[in-house]
């Protein structure tokens, strides 16, 4: 069993109703059965100290969803196409690439 009582810290079923408490929030565990679930790498970028936690890479996807996370909250990683553009031409960096994906955010870091 991939998410047993070891690995979660606590019954299945217990962590199943904590993480759908409105007041906490997930990590590493959700960005791992997200990326399984979607069939695609999940990146999350630590703004703070630089470093990439990459979940689904056993997978072998050739997509990658790109998070940065700045020690309280992830959001999708976004780049304008110029340096002052209209939202709407914000394109976020989800299903990108990996080889795409990794040229950019090593460009950003």
């Amino acid at each position: 069993e991939k998410y047993s009582e070891a690995f979660l810290g606590k019954p299945n079923p217990e962590y199943c109703n904590w993480i759908l408490d409105p007041e906490k929030w997930g990590g590493a565990i959700e960005h791992s059965i997200l990326a399984d679930y979607y069939g695609r790498e999940i990146a999350a970028y630590d703004i703070q100290t630089t470093r990439c936690n990459l979940y689904g890479q056993e997978g072998n996807y050739s997509e990658r969803v790109m998070l940065i996370y700045d020690g309280l909250h992830y959001d999708a990683l976004a780049m304008s196409p110029v340096e002052v553009a209209p939202r709407i031409l914000i394109r976020p960096y989800l299903r990108y690439k990996k080889t795409e994906a990794l040229d950019l955010s090593r460009r950003l870091l």
